[in-house]
């Protein structure tokens, strides 16, 4: 996969992603994750916008990610008797103890995963560690075209508080995008108060793009099976207005 999260992205995730990411895919995932009738895995566990919830709830969840510094923010929100159930580990070479009814991978994981040999890895471990008839979910943007052509100009996307009475903004900007390596790359820079004044952090990384029949084929050359792609949460078909695929694959029940 590529390089995970630092710790400045890690500090501001929740404050962030309250406003621009809950309410999207919260309840479908919860709704999977709670119907499963076995133990879960969540691949890119994060800060745990997701997964402490399911243990509120008492699902059987287990979480990986490749950031120690997301690893270590999720198990701050867990009571201790929980924080074993998330570690830091590749989901491209994961090799887990126990096996699941369930494995998703929320909020464009595989995004982070560029290399066509790898997504295969990664398709072939879930597979591997899913219990006969489990089922994989995960999500992906739809490429916006115009964007990859011309890029995003630098915006602000939150102007916050990430804590009491300490401003936060993030600027977000994208270059055009690399279309014979379907890699676009997302600079995100950070204004943020402390005791002593404002303070600058930034990132940059590159997300790989998929199209459909990509997503398809990827699943056709894994071991697993393709049950369904959706165009939105709700479990729509895609259409031309669809801005995410949702995708359910499967490993054979025996």
């Amino acid at each position: 996969m590529s390089e995970p999260y630092p710790d400045l992205i890690a500090r501001f995730y929740d404050a962030v992603y309250a406003k621009v990411r809950d309410g999207v895919d919260n309840d479908w995932y919860l709704a999977r994750m709670a119907e499963a009738g076995g133990p879960i895995l969540e691949i890119g566990v994060g800060t745990g916008r997701l997964f402490a919830e399911a243990r509120r709830r008492r699902i059987d969840a287990w979480g990986i990610d490749l950031s120690p510094a997301m690893v270590a923010s999720c198990q701050a929100k867990l009571v201790p008797e929980d924080r074993g159930r998330v570690s830091v580990a590749d989901a491209v070479t994961m090799r887990p103890d126990r096996r699941f009814a369930l494995v998703c991978a929320p909020f464009r994981v595989l995004s982070h995963v560029h290399e066509t040999a790898d997504q295969l890895r990664l398709l072939d471990a879930v597979h591997d560690c899913l219990l006969p008839g489990g089922a994989f979910i995960f999500d992906l943007y739809v490429p916006d075209l115009k964007m990859l052509a011309e890029g995003v100009p630098e915006h602000a996307d939150f102007d916050g508080e990430y804590a009491p009475g300490r401003r936060l903004r993030r600027f977000v900007t994208a270059a055009a995008g690399d279309l014979s390596r379907q890699r676009n790359r997302v600079r995100m820079a950070f204004r943020w108060d402390e005791e002593d004044g404002e303070h600058e952090g930034e990132w940059s990384f590159e997300m790989r793009f998929y199209f459909r029949f990509e997503i398809e084929h990827l699943v056709a050359r894994s071991k697993l099976g393709l049950e369904a792609p959706h165009g939105d949460f709700a479990g729509g078909p895609l259409t031309a207005a669809s801005r995410d695929f949702v995708v359910v694959c499967r490993r054979a029940a025996a």
